[in-house]
């Protein structure tokens, strides 16, 4: 029995996984209600009206319960746009009869490779990239605890068929600039695909206050950044948010045609009303819906503290920050010990730890995530050791 036999679990690592692949290649309602007619899935159990990961979800999780998921999975592999994955996963072996579905319409047929190889693949992903996205610590000594939706969203985002915008959402001190750094670390310590590190760029506007960011100022940093020249001299006379959308056409060609953009990563923070125009804070947001539907190749954009979720770009991933939790410091309290010592201390020690670092600085809910982090590390290299 292959990967298709067993019930499908969006939760672990290989669902996560396939659902991600899936929407990098269909995030619209059309083509995803097409294949899964194709397969015979009776669409009304499934809410169309929602983000392609979520719809991806349902419909895979619908087809399961209709012994459809195969059939699903065949049609896929037979679409032109078919990731290899998705044909190998519609090619493993089965001790159910599956009826064949034809190619469609305008398209050849296409012969699945011999080989299965998708749990090969998915395991090889995870030992890929587990290490970095369960560290406690980063380099230069950064603790970070919790952070799970953060740590999820940016491994969806690496390779070529990643996502390609993140908002983050949250409080001063709620751990935004805990984002950058993760983001740098990840970008640093990841094996690409073509052997290419993607670079990285922070662009900060908190200090800006009193001297706000303009749309000019702010579209010539990009365009420095991403095609490695100044931004065009715009009419003068020409109105700040027709900058906007000057630019941004702009800069959507200007991708195109140089068709070997390096892969980088646009981290705007501290965008508010104080630190920057209405125009540059428009260009911040038509920057990020633009790399979200792949309008920018290679370009990832995140946006730290952003607060407008009447306006998230479609296929955006969105991160509500939240204060982690008595649990999420003996977590890390664990994970510490565990890769400090070699072996995962028992509940009696993380217990006392934890209870230490509550009798130093008082209870975790009342302490700023700046503060709690370097407390919680120096206390575990103090017990521990130091990491090896």
């Amino acid at each position: 029995m292959g990967y298709l036999d067993h019930r499908f679990d969006p939760g672990t690592p290989a669902g996560q996984y396939v659902v991600e692949r899936l929407g990098s290649r269909y995030f619209e309602k059309q083509p995803i209600q097409e294949l899964a007619l194709a397969a015979g899935v009776q669409r009304d159990q499934i809410f169309w009206e929602q983000k392609a990961s979520q719809l991806w979800i349902d419909v895979l999780e619908t087809a399961w319960k209709q012994q459809r998921l195969r059939l699903l999975f065949i049609a896929i592999s037979q679409d032109a746009c078919a990731d290899r994955i998705f044909q190998d996963l519609a090619a493993e072996p089965t001790d159910h009869e599956v009826v064949e579905i034809p190619p469609q319409s305008g398209q050849s047929d296409q012969s699945a490779p011999s080989q299965p190889v998708v749990a090969g693949a998915v395991a090889a992903v995870a030992e890929a990239v587990g290490a970095m996205f369960t560290a406690a610590v980063l380099w230069d000594d950064v603790p970070l605890i919790d952070r799970t939706d953060l740590r999820g969203h940016v491994q969806r985002m690496l390779g070529p068929g990643g996502r390609r915008a993140l908002l983050v959402r949250g409080p001063s001190g709620a751990g935004k600039t805990h984002t950058r750094q993760f983001i740098r670390y990840v970008s640093e310590n990841a094996v690409p695909p073509n052997g290419t590190k993607p670079k990285v760029s922070p662009v900060d506007a908190a200090r800006r206050a009193g001297s706000p960011i303009d749309v000019r100022e702010l579209a010539d940093t990009v365009a420095r950044f991403v095609v490695g020249e100044p931004a065009p001299n715009f009419d003068p006379t020409a109105q700040p948010q027709t900058v906007v959308w000057l630019f941004k056409d702009w800069l959507v060609a200007e991708v195109a045609a140089k068709g070997d953009i390096q892969d980088c990563w646009l981290v705007f923070d501290g965008f508010d009303r104080t630190t920057a125009t209405a125009a540059a804070l428009q260009l911040v947001m038509e920057l990020a819906q633009s790399a979200a539907v792949r309008d920018l190749g290679p370009v990832r954009v995140i946006v730290l503290g952003y607060d407008d979720p009447l306006s998230e770009p479609d296929q955006a991933l969105v991160e509500p920050l939240h204060h982690p939790g008595d649990d999420d410091v003996k977590a890390f309290i664990r994970a510490y010990a565990t890769r400090a010592q070699g072996i995962s201390p028992g509940a009696d020690a993380v217990d006392a730890v934890f209870d230490e670092l509550l009798s130093d600085g008082g209870p975790v809910a009342d302490r700023r995530l700046v503060e709690l982090g370097p407390s919680a590390f120096a206390l575990c290299l103090d017990v521990f050791g130091a990491l090896p």
